[in-house]
């Protein structure tokens, strides 16, 4: 079908003597807008929001139901021991001192643990504790990207999409083309 209609084209340019010439005439008319209709496409807002969390605590208090062991004298009777053992099982000389060492240090650690046992829960203290939360709400809203506008002209009733709002009732100037050529 192309192919028929630019070979018709051509004959016609070819037999047709002289030139084609077309005329294009234009002109300012005024007509009425009728009707204003918005025109809108969907758009997905993300807005940050900080959201600050507070939530009421109780901690644990703790207090010692024995008297609490002492951790230099464990160190000074775990030295003692140690230094002994040292002694007793190695003839190498220094093995007291590292015995005294290794035993201050296992005296302590044991005076620790046994502190951790004696401690109980003698009541609880209220307490606030804040977090903030940072999350992004989305929001599906309708944005206005232009309008359509109805418009009573020469006559014709007409559609043109500008990015001008009108109020129906108003007059508005629209550019008119009007061309001619030999077909």
């Amino acid at each position: 079908m192309m192919k028929s209609i630019y070979f018709s084209l051509a004959m016609l340019l070819f037999l047709t003597p002289g030139s084609v010439y077309a005329t294009t005439s234009s002109e300012t008319v005024v007509g009425e807008v009728i009707s204003v209709m918005e025109r809108t496409r969907e758009v997905i807002r993300q807005t940050p929001v900080t959201e600050r969390i507070c939530e009421d605590r109780d901690v644990p208090v703790y207090g010692n139901n024995e008297q609490p062991a002492s951790e230099l004298g464990s160190m000074i009777i775990g030295g003692i021991i140690g230094s002994a053992i040292g002694n007793k099982f190695s003839d190498s000389e220094g093995a007291g001192a590292a015995g005294t060492v290794a035993g201050a240090i296992l005296g302590k650690e044991t005076a620790n643990q046994a502190n951790e046992k004696n401690k109980e829960i003698v009541g609880y203290n209220r307490t606030r504790s804040c977090e903030d939360i940072r999350s992004v709400t989305q929001q599906t809203i309708q944005e206005v990207i232009g309008y359509r506008l109805t418009i009573s002209v020469e006559g014709k009733i007409i559609d043109i999409n500008t990015e001008t709002k009108y109020l129906p009732g108003s007059q508005i100037s629209v550019f008119k083309t009007i061309s001619y050529s030999v077909q």
